[in-house]
């Protein structure tokens, strides 16, 4: 019979390694370096584990946020890394973790496992395919409560998300995108945006871009110095991508100086003919035209020079790629820049033999009056798999500071945000 340990103090390569191995469900939101940014943010990251027959088998990075009187709370951001049909391992990492947090004064402990709750349809429907109340069971039964399921952001992580499969050639990959997908993609392409990968040095380009995006969709996320450290140590263990997508409306312009004279060269040349193949010749010739026009229309007052317009930072962990944060400057959406870098950082997640593309969250009723709405059209045309997750879980330490604690912090948080958005 195998022995199974608690260890307190796991090292950096064996975390990283167990995160390798086949059948162990993991995440970027696991993983060694984002304990490091949530240092940053206020949490205190403790890695811990257990071992079968000393081997490490799972790993859970518990984020400590203390509260007032000596009391503190534990979320361990998509929950245990492992294979989490191993039911004895599942029942004993969750009693090693509460013994922990008790020690520490916990008042509970929350887990969102990177887990789908079903198979659903684009509108958001159970169809068959891959179901887990089985494991929502276990869990409930070990102790853990499941909270109430959200459609929209007000969990930790999302709970919807569409996750675009990279198997397959890059033709049939980009072939289940939408119409309207590729057709912008053929614009940006035309309008000579090029796309390209920053550096730590470019951090300030992409939080101007962050900021222009904050003030025009009214949210806050963070300071600058922070995506400052966030870049910086996930690019230590290879884990980050800075796109930048850039155009010269100078040079645009010149092209569909060229591309009108052309044109209108073309319907010189067969004024006065009246053959069927001339009328049909020059009603293609005018609707182009038309559709030159309006683009020259578009850039005549553009400044001359590149523009860096469009960014997405992109986190790579194991098998996947998540996009996210991304940011635009809607003064030069006419050339749909963010299509054009959205279309490159798939090809590169696919070279880099990555399984699976994540858009990083969207909402879970499609058919509301939201204004997040526009967000899941936009990443549904990206041809991915509409995905829910199980939701969150709170395993509960003590049951009088924990029903104070939900009534209180909720509270707290709308409050401190308005602050937040208000510059105090």
């Amino acid at each position: 019979m195998s022995q199974l340990t608690f260890d307190e103090n796991i090292q950096k390569s064996e975390w990283m390694a167990l995160a390798q191995k086949p059948g162990v469900k993991t995440h970027f939101l696991g993983s060694w370096a984002w304990g490091q940014v949530q240092a940053r943010r206020g949490w205190t990251p403790y890695y811990v584990g257990v071992r079968r027959d000393g081997e490490l088998a799972a790993t859970a990075l518990l984020l400590k946020k203390a509260l007032y009187m000596g009391y503190c709370y534990f979320y361990i951001p998509r929950g245990f890394t492992m294979d989490y049909s191993d039911a004895e391992l599942l029942e004993f990492i969750t009693k090693s973790v509460a013994a922990f947090g008790k020690k520490h004064k916990a008042i509970y402990f929350k887990i969102d496992p990177d887990i789908k709750l079903h198979t659903i349809d684009m509108d958001g429907k159970v169809i068959e395919g891959e179901e887990n109340s089985a494991l929502v069971a276990r869990l409930e039964k070990l102790g853990y409560r499941h909270r109430p399921l959200t459609y929209f952001f007000e969990t930790e992580q999302p709970r919807f998300t569409f996750r675009i499969p990279l198997g397959g050639s890059i033709e049939e990959i980009e072939k289940r995108y939408s119409k309207t997908t590729k057709a912008r993609i053929r614009h940006a392409e035309e309008s000579c945006v090029e796309v390209f990968e920053g550096g730590s040095e470019d951090i300030k380009e992409f939080v101007r871009l962050m900021k222009m995006t904050e003030a025009r969709q009214d949210f806050f996320s963070h300071e600058a110095d922070f995506y400052q450290y966030f870049y910086d140590i996930l690019r230590e263990d290879g884990m980050v991508t800075l796109y930048f997508g850039k155009v010269d409306p100078g040079k645009i312009r010149t092209g569909l100086q060229e591309k009108q004279s052309g044109l209108k060269a073309e319907l010189a040349a067969i004024e006065g003919d009246d053959s069927k193949k001339a009328a049909t010749k020059r009603k293609e010739t005018e609707k182009v035209l038309v559709s030159v026009e309006k683009q020259l229309e578009a850039v005549a007052d553009a400044p001359e020079g590149e523009v860096w317009v469009s960014t997405y930072l992109i986190v790579n962990y194991v098998d996947k790629a998540w996009a996210l944060y991304a940011a635009n400057d809607m003064n030069y959406g006419k050339f749909y820049a963010n299509y054009e870098v959205y279309k490159q950082q798939i090809r590169d997640a696919k070279a880099k033999g990555l399984k699976i593309f994540d858009v990083f969250g969207t909402i879970g009723k499609p058919d509301s009056d939201s204004r997040l709405a526009g967000l899941y059209e936009f990443k549904k045309k990206w041809g991915g798999e509409y995905t829910e997750f199980v939701g969150e879980f709170d395993y509960v330490l003590n049951g009088l500071m924990y029903k104070a604690f939900k009534t209180l912090i909720p509270l707290y948080h709308k409050i401190r945000l308005k602050q937040l958005k208000k510059g105090k």
